[in-house]
């Protein structure tokens, strides 16, 4: 039994030994070299701002350099045809917000796809958005600020709007329309423009003509976002 209890206790010592002389990846590098590399950063935070039949995808690119470019794709809902681009990504990009502008959209709900390419074809995982796209049917629903009538309060003539009675309390948040131009003949010859908020219903136009036209139209945009504001139709009122 001694004899038996001494060789394997030699046996124990000489193994220990052994793998003290082992590299110390030894036992990581297969496992290494079998590891699925990391894939390249992708796009974070990817918006779309919509616009007139057109956009802007706004994103910020992933930090990783092994990224050089990004492949966009985009189609419409009205088409299954998908368009794709590429773009290269420079050293000043990397972590920093990036915008590209999409031309020529129909008025629909834009779907676009992004993926970060590295040098060696590796491509990320795919970051996705859309948004709806405006156009002549939105601008075709658009309506002018309502005209009232005109008055003298203390010997000044105001200009009355009917009140924009959907419009929020809140001056501060947001509301489609932006601003109404309005155009009126003054007594002296000439005409005189001004501007109206929504939240402005009446103007001081103590120059006014005694008779004439007044021509308004109304600036509007579908989404705080838009990055095109939409023009109403131009209405003209006899006073």
């Amino acid at each position: 039994m001694r004899k038996i209890f001494f060789t394997g206790t030699l046996f124990t010592v000489l193994y220990a030994v052994s793998m003290c002389n082992k590299p110390s990846d030894y036992y990581s590098a297969p496992f290494l070299n079998n590891a699925e590399t990391a894939k390249p950063g992708r796009v974070d935070s990817l918006t779309i701002l919509p616009g007139r039949n057109r956009a802007l995808l706004r994103f910020i690119v992933s930090p990783d350099r092994r990224v050089t470019k990004v492949r966009i794709s985009y189609s419409s809902s009205l088409s299954a045809d998908v368009k794709t681009s590429f773009v290269d990504i420079t050293d000043q990009d990397y972590g920093s917000r990036k915008e590209v502008a999409i031309d020529n959209l129909p008025e629909a709900t834009l779907i676009a796809n992004i993926v970060s390419f590295a040098k060696n074809g590796d491509s990320s995982t795919v970051a996705q958005v859309s948004g709806t796209i405006y156009g002549d049917r939105y601008r075709a629903s658009l309506y002018n600020r309502v005209y009232q009538n005109i008055t003298t309060v203390s010997g000044v003539k105001y200009m009355n709007f009917i009140n924009e009675s959907a419009k929020p309390q809140d001056s501060t948040v947001f509301y489609p329309l932006q601003k109404t131009v309005v155009t009126y003949p003054k007594a002296s010859g000439g005409t005189n423009t001004f501007e109206i908020s929504a939240f402005t219903n009446s103007v001081p136009v103590p120059d006014i003509a005694a008779t004439g036209t007044i021509t308004l139209y109304s600036l509007f945009k579908p989404v705080q976002s838009s990055i095109d504001i939409f023009e109403s139709g131009t209405l003209s009122v006899n006073f």
